[in-house]
């Protein structure tokens, strides 16, 4: 009995995109802790194949052995089973059973083909997602579970993976996850914005040179420096803007030295 499986490939950010939809479609987006179960047992999931009914199925725990939950798929259904420990253990808050309903809520809104199970005492890796995390079925279900519970706006007012475990009633490893990837989503922002405003600090230098008037030159050349940046400076006096000699102009048919 494999653990995984592979599936269409999938971003990180493309599963935070597809649990966030799924959270407005439940419209608990601003609701913490989500309510799992009582999204599961809506009757209804808009998968990416579209519109299907969802039926969730209570067993006892020794129908399932030594699988917590599975998500099995018709053409027109979606079917969520899970033990009846695991749906006492989300209603009174355990965050184990609530991260593994939300997981196979998110196969169930991604996947298809044969049915995806979570096994009793399953780790955060498998051999298929430590190689290809990107096609691996459990590493996707895994990322939404995690975005579905936890709401990004909120958690970023947070200081501590303890204070998110803690209102959004996750793992504390899924906290202490989310609480790194927003800090470095913070950390990016911020060096985009050091960025942008060098960049726009470098346009307005350029545009002020640019548009600064250049001094009125004579044609002569500085006899000290050599420079052409005489100007003058009275009558027949010159005074050069790069070495600052001062004295008389040359006379029509001299020649600088």
């Amino acid at each position: 009995m494999s653990d995984d499986w592979p599936v269409r490939g999938r971003s990180n950010e493309e599963i935070r995109r597809i649990a966030g939809s799924t959270k407005r479609d439940y419209r608990v987006e601003r609701i913490r802790p989500v309510n799992v179960l009582r999204c599961l047992q809506s009757g209804s999931i808009q998968t990416i194949y579209g519109r299907k009914t969802l039926i969730f199925k209570i067993v006892e725990d020794q129908e399932l052995g030594s699988i917590d939950a599975k998500t099995e798929f018709s053409r027109e259904a979606v079917t969520v089973t899970c033990k009846r420990s695991v749906e006492l253990g989300a209603r009174f808050g355990l965050d184990r059973h609530r991260m593994t309903l939300a997981h196979e809520l998110g196969h169930a809104t991604m996947h298809s083909g044969e049915a995806k199970f979570r096994l009793s005492g399953a780790t955060g890796t498998t051999s298929l997602s430590e190689i290809s995390a990107y096609t691996s079925a459990e590493h996707q279900a895994k990322v939404f579970a995690s975005a579905f519970l936890i709401h990004d706006e909120d958690a970023t007012t947070m200081t501590s993976a303890e204070e998110i475990a803690e209102q959004f009633g996750v793992s504390f490893q899924a906290a202490s996850i989310c609480l790194e990837r927003l800090a470095k989503k913070a950390e990016r922002a911020r060096s985009v914005e050091r960025v942008l405003k060098m960049s726009e600090e470098a346009k307005a230098a350029l545009k002020n040179a640019s548009t600064t008037k250049r001094p009125a030159y004579l044609d002569d050349i500085c006899t000290v420096c050599h420079q052409q940046t005489l100007l003058p400076n009275g009558s027949n006096q010159v005074s050069c803007d790069t070495c600052r000699f001062k004295g008389a102009r040359y006379q029509d048919g001299d020649k600088a030295a």
